[in-house]
């Protein structure tokens, strides 16, 4: 029994792959240093979020040249605070919406 776990245990670890942000190495000009790379393997976006008295806005770049794909105030679908500073906050952007691991998302006034 034993030898199967040890196997067992073994084989999972082998399978496992190593965690990557998948952030492109070469980050555009003009992109501030503050923002957060949000997205996967195919691609992504970067992300500066500010928030003031419940008041979410902020800046989406293009990840490959670093334009700005959206600029201006959020709405928060949530009532509970997040921390806009912190990158695992965030899971993808759509073109229109920032969706965020707790479930919540952000949407850009032009979704509206």
């Amino acid at each position: 029994m034993k030898l199967l776990f040890t196997f067992v245990l073994m084989f999972l670890l082998l399978a496992c792959e190593p965690v990557s942000t998948y952030e492109p190495e070469a980050r555009p000009n003009g992109i501030p240093a503050s923002a957060l790379w949000v997205g996967g393997p195919d691609g992504g976006v970067y992300v500066k979020m500010q928030v003031a008295d419940g008041n979410y806005s902020g800046t989406i770049y293009f990840d490959s040249t670093g334009e700005v794909w959206y600029e201006g105030r959020f709405i928060y679908s949530g009532n509970t605070p997040f921390d806009v500073s912190e990158v695992s906050t965030y899971s993808a952007w759509d073109g229109d919406t920032l969706y965020l691991v707790n479930g919540q998302k952000l949407d850009s006034l032009t979704y509206e």
